[in-house]
């Protein structure tokens, strides 16, 4: 892992902690021909370990909510990360 670039900072569009683990949203928009337009959210869950959370702290420590929060989409999928 690079503590300059840590792998849940990789391609993210939103990182969020919480009790368990820290996640990596990339969210993209599906544009519909025959049916509307869908925003979707292809979901990284990394478990939470000391080094990350210091990598995760020193990315957002300054924030008035450190943890962050998810970004709503109508469908996401998960992967988990150990």
């Amino acid at each position: 892992m690079n503590n300059a670039n840590p792998d849940f900072m990789q391609s993210a569009t939103n990182v969020y902690r919480t009790k368990n683990f820290i996640v990596k949203q990339t969210i993209g928009i599906q544009y519909g021909v025959k049916s509307d337009n869908l925003m979707f959210s292809d979901d990284t869950y990394y478990a939470r370990t000391p080094e990350r959370d210091a990598q995760y702290m020193s990315l957002f420590a300054g924030k008035h909510n450190p943890n962050g929060r998810r970004i709503a989409t109508a469908m996401n999928s998960r992967k988990y990360i150990d």
